[in-house]
Order: structure tokens, then C-alpha cells, then sequence
């Protein structure tokens, strides 16, 4: 199943390992545009485009799609099924989705809201604390004037230290008192705190479109609504409003669960901190991840053709609309590479070839004004009866994204497992995993396609090694081997 491109500028190559379908150019047929008329390039794109209105927005598409174009001259958005061809009938199938981000922005810094949310119950006491004001206010000392900023702590309640106040040179001063005067007491009010930050985040105005919950925490929620899902769906809210949440989970004794919760609900990210000097190493990411906001209120709209359903989005945030997915992806970085897997239900006709799904890339453009915008593909598939010729058309990016993300999902629970002693189950959860995308890696052409599978099997392969040494582990150390392996998953790559 190969995709014809409706974009922004002109239109890149495809991807190293992409099929000649997938690149929009089935075997023996020339590219197809959907719905697009050619026209000229647009004052000041980047060049040749023909656009075409769409609401407020425009969907873009490229006049040519030159061999070696710089992802920057062509659209972020791709897709394409697991194969260029289907059998006739109704079968599950996959759809792969990726938005590449270009590296190098011209424009200038979008302005955001930051919510820190710091833990402040008793087990932070010592050094965690300490390294948490430092990190926070190394945090805030590079945030440039004009950005909002709030503080909030947790303990047996949520206490406001920072209402979202504009950063300058009267208001900097307070806010660094705030930051001194944090100081540990008490249990884990992690509802109340989550709470009052996406408030404080999302009350931002809208010139601050780039809006995130910065948590750290060492414990796990024991006062008030705890369990992952109710927090998870908190987070569902905030992402509504346009809140993403950061988790910096510190040491041992934090929930993973529940912090993946955050991190998929918001389409946040995810840190796992084995010590706590690490925590201004992280927000230094952070920060450099703010410099270089490529889009605002992103999100990915996946609209199926006739005959196909659309199942559903592992291990991401989605909301559902009629046949209509969406997947949130918030704001978006240079350089970014964000992918995922759509699980499809196909009735394929008897013969032809025919669009899969449209896969809309809607966002925010900081650079020109918070215009909106939208990139598109059309995935397509022909119908063939041959299933040699299915198997021959794989499409190798979305064939490998699939196993990746698949075994990243068994490498979370596996975690767990370790977690909770189940070695047995573990290991077993991981050598499909590894086998998985060994399989995969021998079945790769082209070189990127293949060393991709491989050093996921590889990663696998050492996760294995440490779920081993864990069993004879004593309690603590086993207890970290598993956050770490819960923090290697390639669930959370891109993000």
C-alpha cells in the first residue's frame, strides 16, 4: 500500500527502505495526487507547490518529488500499509504513520507556559529535594522573559507556591523565593497536584500555544484518586487544552505505571532518573527541546476509505470521531521523528487499486504566525490474488515500525514482570520480542530498514540480560532493573 502526497512545499523522496508504491508510484503506474490541481508555487515556500483551500487552513501539494529533496521542501507526514497489495476479502491489517520533522527552523522561539510541579512529600527529603530547587531554578533562569511560569507542590494537598505569572525582571525574583522555600512534608497527593498545574498550564493565553506540565517525582500517589487509568485520564484532559506532561520519575520507589499513563495520555515524555542530580541534565533537554518548536496544537487525522476500519492507535492518546481517528501529538520539535502503528480492518474488492485511508498532519506553524496548516498522504493499495506478490510489496518502514512498536509494548510489560518477580513470564515476553525483530532484520532489503530491526534486537537482547541478573538480584537493585527497562522501551523514542 503506497501513499500519493498532498504537502507542504515541494515534495521530499521517500524515505531509504520506502517501496516505490509507498513513495506515492505503485509498480507500473505513475504517481497518483489526490484531489490536488497543480499551480504555482506560493510567495516565500520553499519551492514549487500547488495548493488547494481547505477551511482555515491549506492543504499544500507538491508539483514534483525530486530524489534526495531535504524533508524541509516536502511534507512532514507519511504512510503506508504493510503492503502495496491485498487479497480480496475482509482481513486486519496494518497502516504505518510517521511525521518527520525538519531539523533546521528559521523562525523564532514560540512563547510557552510552564507548569513546575514538584513532589514534595517526605520521602523527597535530603538530597532529591535539594537537587530539585537547583534543577528548577536553572530551569526558570534560561526561560526567556515573556514565557509564563507557574509552581505547584504535593504533599497531603496541592499548594499553588507560583500562579502562572509572565517571567521579567520584577517577577523573577519572587518566583526564586518560591523555588527556595520548597521543602518536603508529608504523603502523595499526586491527583491534586496534576490537577492544579494543567490548570495553571492550561489557562495560558493563546500566544502561549506551547503548554507543559514539568512533574518530578520519587514516590507513588497514596492520598486521593492513585490508580494509572484515573490519572491517565486526567492527563487526557489537560492534552485537550493542549497540556503535554514531562515526568521525571527519581529513584526506586516511583510508579511507572502510572507515569506512563502521563506520558501517553498527554503524548508527554517520559525520564527515568537513577539518581537525582540528574534532574538538571533532563530539564537542560527540556529546554533545548522548547528552543526548537516546529508546530503547535499537532495532531494526526486518520480518515479511512470505503471498506477500510479503522481499529485503533497502540500506545497512543486518540480520540475517535465517527470512522474518524485522531492522535494528539501536541507540540513538535525540529527534528523529530514521531511514529506510529494503526490497526486496520480491510474488504478489499476482487480487483483495482484504491485509497486505504487519508492521514492528515494538522498544526500550527510558530514560525509564520501560528497559521495553520496541513500535510496529507493518501495510503493506496492494489488487489491481487497472487500472495507471493503480496509478500514481495511489503512495505519494509511500516514491516519494521510495527515490529518495533509491538516489541516495545511486550518490553513494557515485561518490566513489570521483573517488577513483580514473574521472571518466568519476562523472559518469555522478551525472546518472542527478540525474535521477533530478528525475523525482521533478515527480511529487510535495505540496509537502514535492517540495522534498525537489528539494534532493536540487539536492545532487546541486553533487556534479557538484565531481566537474568535481576532474578538473583536482591529487592532494590531488581526494583531499578525494571524502571530501567520500562525507560528504554521504543514506546517512548520520539516523543
Amino acid at each position: 500500500m503506497g501513499f500519493a502526497a498532498l504537502g507542504c512545499a515541494a515534495g521530499a523522496a521517500a524515505p531509504p527502505g520506502t517501496s516505490a508504491a509507498a513513495a506515492g508510484v505503485a509498480p507500473g503506474m505513475e504517481a497518483r495526487l489526490e484531489g490536488a490541481q497543480a499551480a504555482a508555487a506560493a510567495p516565500g515556500a520553499a519551492g514549487p507547490t500547488a495548493a488547494v483551500a481547505a477551511g482555515p487552513a491549506a492543504v499544500e501539494a507538491p508539483a514534483s518529488r525530486p530524489e534526495g529533496a531535504e524533508a524541509s521542501r516536502g511534507v512532514w507526514i507519511g504512510a503506508a500499509g504493510a503492503s502495496d497489495f491485498v487479497l480480496p476479502g475482509t482481513r486486519e491489517t496494518q497502516l504505518g504513520v510517521w511525521v518527520d520533522v525538519p531539523a533546521i527552523r528559521r523562525g523564532a522561539r514560540a512563547p510557552a507556559a510552564i507548569a513546575l510541579l514538584v513532589d514534595a512529600s517526605g520521602s523527597m527529603q535530603g538530597a532529591k529535594m535539594d537537587h530539585a530547587r537547583a534543577a528548577a531554578q536553572a530551569f526558570v533562569d534560561r526561560l526567556p522573559d515573556g514565557d509564563v511560569v507557574s509552581l505547584a507542590s504535593f504533599a497531603d494537598a496541592a499548594r499553588e507556591r507560583v500562579a502562572p505569572t509572565v517571567l521579567g525582571p520584577a517577577t523573577r525574583p519572587a518566583v526564586a523565593r518560591a523555588i527556595a522555600a520548597l521543602g518536603p512534608e508529608g504523603s502523595t497527593n499526586l491527583f491534586e497536584g496534576l490537577r492544579l498545574a494543567e490548570r495553571h498550564a492550561a489557562t495560558a493565553p493563546s500566544t502561549h500555544a506551547v503548554r507543559r506540565v514539568v512533574l518530578i517525582s520519587d514516590g507513588q500517589a497514596n492520598i486521593g484518586p492513585s490508580s494509572p487509568d484515573i490519572l491517565g485520564a486526567l492527563a487526557q484532559r489537560g492534552a485537550a487544552h493542549g497540556v503535554q506532561i514531562t515526568s521525571i520519575g527519581v529513584g526506586a520507589d516511583y510508579d511507572e505505571r502510572t507515569l506512563n499513563a502521563l506520558a501517553i495520555g498527554s503524548s508527554g515524555r517520559l525520564y527515568h532518573l537513577t539518581e537525582a542530580r540528574q534532574m538538571s541534565s533532563v530539564l537542560e533537554r527540556e529546554l533545548a527541546l522548547l528552543q526548537t518548536t516546529a508546530a503547535t496544537g499537532a495532531f494526526v487525522e486518520i480518515v479511512p476509505a470505503p471498506g477500510v476500519e479503522l481499529i485503533g492507535v497502540p500506545s497512543e492518546r486518540t480520540d475517535r470521531s465517527g470512522d474518524t481517528i485522531r492522535v494528539l501529538l501536541g507540540t513538535m520539535f525540529g527534528g523529530q521523528h514521531r511514529e506510529m502503528l494503526v490497526r486496520v480492518r480491510v474488504t478489499a474488492p476482487a480487483a483495482g487499486s484504491h485509497p486505504l485511508a487519508s492521514v492528515r498532519l494538522h498544526f500550527r506553524d510558530p514560525e509564520n504566525g501560528n497559521v495553520p496548516r496541513v500535510h496529507e498522504v493518501v495510503a493506496r493499495y492494489d488487489v491481487t490474488s497472487d500472495a507471493a506478490l503480496v509478500a514481495a510489496h511489503e512495505n519494509e518502514r511500516t514491516q519494521t515500525l510495527a515490529a518495533v512498536i509491538e516489541t516495545g509494548m511486550m518490553q513494557l510489560d515485561a518490566a513489570q514482570d521483573v517488577s513483580s518477580g514473574d521472571f518466568g513470564a519476562a523472559e518469555a515476553k522478551l525472546a518472542a520480542a527478540e525474535d521477533r525483530l530478528r525475523q525482521q532484520a533478515a527480511r529487510a532489503r535495505s540496509a537502514k530498514e535492517k540495522a534498525r530491526a537489528a539494534d532493536a534486537a540487539s536492545a532487546v537482547a541486553s533487556a534479557r540480560k538484565t531481566a537474568r541478573a535481576a532474578a538473583a538480584a536482591p529487592p532494590a537493585a531488581r526494583r531499578m532493573d525494571a524502571l530501567q527497562m520500562n525507560g528504554a522501551s521504543p514506546v517512548w523514542a520520539g516523543r
